[in-house]
C-alpha cells in the first residue's frame, strides 16, 4: 500500500454518480483517484433490479446493457388509480437492469480509461489549505493516509462523507440529511406467482401514485412489489402492506427476497461547489422528486461537473469562482424543474382518495402525456387551451364534489409556490457574490425563515 497518492482529482464514492464522474474525467487525461468504501463488486448489492429510462443510454454515451445485466426492456407502464382500472398507458421505455452489474461496467470504463479505484477504504476527513480542500485523508484496513488532489469530488450517496465533515465558513451546507428526510423504499421479490397468468396479478411495468407503490418485472416470471414513503420505514411497510391486502389479498406467491434503501427526499444544497470542492449525486439529494430514483439525474450533474473541473484545471483555478459554473448550469434547468417539483409534494399528502379517482378520470395531473412528460422533461409544459381546460375541470370537480376542499385548496397553492420557486431558481446568481440574497429569497419560498 503506497503511503499516499497525488492526483488531480480524488472522488470519494464509486457507485453511479462517483463512476461516470470518473470515467469521463479519465477520458480527458485526468489522474483520477475514486476512493469506495466497499469491496469491488458490493455496491449495489442491497437493491438488486433497476430500471433506468432508455433514453438516457444516448444522452449520456453509455452503451446499452448486455447479457446478464439486461433483465428486460419494455416500451410502455401503466399508471393505476386508488381504486377501479380506469389505468393510464405510459409510452416511454424503461430497460430493466442489474444495478450491481451496471456498476462494475461503469467502474470498469472508468479504469480502461486510467482511473485507479482504492476499493475498501474509508473517506476520514477532508484536508484543508487556508480554507481551501486539497485532498482527503484515508483509511484502508490499519493504514491510514492521504490523498491530495486538485479537487476533491464527493459522490458518497445519502451520507456525504465528506460534505458533512467540511467547517461551514466555506460556504457549504453541511447538515446531514434527516431521518425524516429520506424517501424510504421497501422491495419484495416474489416468484411462483400463479394470478400472474390469469391476469389477476399484473405483469410489466405498473405504478400506483396514490400509494407510491409500484409491481415491476423480477427474475424470470417474478416481480417486484415495491413502494416508496417518506418519513419513516415503519410507515412505508405499513402502507404497503394495506396496499397489497386490498390491490391483492389472495395472490399466492413465494418471497424470495426483502430488501430496502433510502434516497434523500429534500430539497438540495444551495450551492454544489466550494474551493477545491464539488458535491454530485445522492450526495446533494439529486433524486427526481416523483420517483425517488437518482441515477440519471445524477449523471446530468456529474456531466456538468465534468466540463466544469476540467475547465478549471486548465485555467488552473480551482476557486468556489471557478467551480460556479456547475452551479449555476444545474440550478437553472433540472434543478428548478426538481425545485417545482418537490415544492408541489406536500399537496400529495392533502388529495383524498376520492380525489386522486377524480384527477385520472379528468386526466388532470395523471393522464399518459403528464406521464411521459414527467419522466423525459422533468415537467410538464401547459399551453394556454390545456391550462384552461385544467382549470374547468378543477373547478367543476370542486362544485361536483369530485375534489375535495382541502385537496382542492391544496393544488392550487402549491401549483402557485412551485412556479414562483421554479423562476427563483431559474434566476440562480452567476457569481457567488450574489448567492446570500438569492438564498435568503429561496428559504422564505421554502417556509425556513
Amino acid at each position: 500500500m503506497k503511503k499516499g497518492y497525488d492526483a488531480d482529482v480524488v472522488i470519494v464514492g464509486g457507485g453511479t454518480a462517483g463512476s461516470f464522474t470518473a470515467w469521463r474525467l479519465a477520458q480527458r487525461g485526468y489522474k483520477v483517484v475514486v476512493v469506495e468504501k466497499h469491496k469491488r463488486g458490493i455496491p449495489g448489492k442491497h437493491i438488486g433490479i433497476f430500471h433506468m429510462d432508455e433514453i438516457r443510454f444516448a444522452q449520456f454515451d453509455i452503451p446499452l446493457p448486455e447479457g446478464k445485466e439486461l433483465i428486460g426492456r419494455h416500451e410502455t407502464g401503466m399508471a393505476w388509480p386508488p381504486d377501479g382500472d380506469i389505468t393510464k398507458t405510459v409510452r416511454y421505455t424503461f430497460v430493466v437492469m442489474e444495478l450491481p452489474l451496471f456498476i462494475k461496467r461503469l467502474q470498469k470504463y472508468a479504469e480502461e480509461a486510467g482511473a485507479e479505484y482504492l476499493f475498501d477504504t474509508q473517506c476520514e476527513r477532508a484536508m484543508l489549505s487556508r480554507d481551501k480542500v486539497v485532498g482527503v485523508k484515508v483509511t484502508k484496513g490499519k493504514e491510514t493516509f492521504e490523498i491530495s488532489a486538485a479537487v476533491v469530488v464527493d459522490a458518497s450517496g445519502v451520507d456525504a462523507a465528506v460534505r458533512t465533515t467540511l467547517p461551514t465558513r466555506l460556504g457549504i451546507e453541511t447538515d446531514p440529511v434527516k431521518p425524516t428526510e429520506f424517501l424510504y423504499v421497501i422491495l419484495q421479490y416474489w416468484d411462483d406467482i400463479p394470478d400472474k397468468k390469469s391476469g389477476k396479478f399484473p405483469s410489466g411495468l405498473n405504478f400506483y401514485p396514490f400509494h407510491k407503490a409500484f409491481i415491476n418485472p423480477g427474475y424470470g416470471d417474478g416481480a417486484i412489489v415495491g413502494i416508496g414513503q417518506p418519513e419513516r420505514l415503519e410507515l412505508a411497510e405499513k402502507i404497503q402492506n394495506e396496499f397489497l391486502a386490498e390491490r391483492f389479498p389472495n395472490v399466492k406467491h413465494t418471497l424470495t427476497n426483502k430488501t430496502w434503501g433510502r434516497t434523500p427526499f429534500r430539497r438540495p444544497p444551495f450551492s454544489l461547489v466550494g474551493d477545491g470542492f464539488v458535491t454530485v449525486g445522492d450526495a446533494a439529494f439529486m433524486t427526481k422528486p416523483f420517483s425517488g430514483e437518482g441515477v440519471t439525474s445524477g449523471f446530468t450533474a456529474a456531466q456538468i461537473a465534468v466540463e466544469t473541473i476540467d475547465a478549471a484545471i486548465k485555467k488552473g483555478d480551482l476557486s468556489k469562482s471557478s467551480l460556479w459554473p456547475l452551479n449555476h448550469r444545474y440550478f437553472t434547468d433540472q434543478g428548478a424543474k426538481f425545485a417545482a417539483l418537490f415544492a408541489q409534494l406536500p399537496a400529495a399528502a392533502e388529495l383524498s382518495r376520492g380525489d386522486v379517482n377524480y384527477l385520472f378520470k379528468k386526466d388532470i395531473i395523471f393522464s399518459s402525456f403528464d406521464f411521459e412528460s414527467m419522466n423525459r422533461d422533468f415537467e410538464v409544459k401547459m399551453g394556454i387551451g390545456r391550462l384552461i381546460s385544467v382549470a374547468a375541470k378543477l373547478i367543476t370537480g370542486r362544485m361536483t364534489g369530485g375534489l375535495s376542499k382541502e385537496g382542492f385548496k391544496a393544488l392550487l397553492s402549491a401549483m402557485g409556490v412551485a412556479g414562483k420557486i421554479k423562476k427563483h431558481y431559474e434566476a440562480y446568481p452567476k457569481n457567488p457574490a450574489d448567492l446570500p440574497a438569492w438564498e435568503k429569497k429561496a428559504k422564505k419560498l421554502w417556509g425556513e425563515g
